[in-house]
């Protein structure tokens, strides 16, 4: 039986140096195969025409899928009420936006028309570097006659927010109401509000969001509605601008006797507002320059 002749010479070893070459290629340092990137070219170019035959020929074979009943007119006209749509909802959303915006200042006005006040509504751009203050920053300072003295923090319309610590060019740094360094501060908690009836307290910040403080007795004689939850407290401290007399402070959380002395009343009070997380505010800047109105008084 004959047997098939055994290939001998350099041909025998071909193969195996080719894979040996290119095992050792593909693990060499990029640098070292640079040389080999006009080959790449080559290839690249004779390869593309074909790829782009094959390209045509898929998408003939396989048209891009439509939705069921719906021409390209149809998917275009659809497009375009989206995109209207989109224009009309971020119209509305901004022209409602900008009625909350006119209703808060017609509602801070509304209280001491006679006083020289203006109002500003300033965005919230951050926080004082040291977080443990609480201080908001705002977009506002003395470029806009802005003075610690003559400008109160508001929100909401009627929610006070707290006075300015620190005014510069064009920021300003709001100590909030509820952080711990702003003090104690007074004001009324009205039992009897249609009537204009209200006991003092006055509150001290927890530090947490809440004021807390005594409620003073009603005078002796006197007839008022015991403190309950849900009662608005009313700022009443002459420290204060009296621009911003009968703002609100916040609204009763709870009610409780004092363990000290139970005959007082303790109660605790939150903002109608998460203070921490506004990211705007109205400025009420008294005018000390103004001449006051009759019956007027800063």
């Amino acid at each position: 039986m004959s047997r098939l002749p055994q290939q001998t010479g350099p041909g025998r070893l071909l193969f195996p140096g080719v894979v040996v070459f290119l095992i050792v290629m593909s693990l060499s340092p990029l640098k070292w195969v640079r040389w080999v990137e006009p080959f790449g070219n080559i290839t690249t170019a004779v390869l593309t025409p074909g790829s782009a035959v094959v390209s045509i020929g898929s998408r003939w074979l396989l048209p891009k899928r439509k939705q069921e009943g719906q021409t390209d007119l149809e998917k275009t006209l659809l497009e375009e009420v989206e995109h209207y749509k989109t224009l009309y909802l971020r119209g509305k959303q901004q022209t409602e936006k900008l009625q909350r915006q006119i209703e808060e200042l017609q509602r801070g006005q509304a209280i001491y028309t006679e006083l020289p006040v203006r109002q500003m509504l300033v965005p919230v751009v951050g926080t004082s570097s040291d977080l443990s203050s609480g201080l908001l920053r705002i977009r506002g300072g003395e470029s806009l006659g802005i003075t610690s003295e003559n400008t109160v923090a508001v929100a909401g319309g009627l929610q006070i927010v707290g006075r300015l610590s620190d005014v510069t060019g064009a920021t300003s740094l709001v100590q909030p109401i509820t952080s711990k360094a702003a003090g104690k501060i007074a004001g009324k908690l009205m039992v009897d509000e249609p009537n204009g009836v209200g006991l003092l307290c006055l509150l001290e910040p927890l530090g947490d969001g809440r004021l807390r403080g005594q409620v003073e007795s009603p005078a002796s004689g006197a007839q008022a509605p015991a403190p309950e939850a849900g009662q608005t407290v009313r700022l009443s401290d002459d420290r204060w601008p009296a621009s911003s007399q009968m703002f609100i402070l916040g609204k009763v959380e709870s009610v409780e006797q004092d363990p000290a002395s139970p005959l007082r009343t303790v109660i605790t009070v939150v903002p109608t507002v998460n203070i921490e997380r506004l990211s705007e505010v109205t400025l009420r800047i008294t005018d000390l320059s103004a001449p006051l109105t009759t019956g007027g008084k800063r």
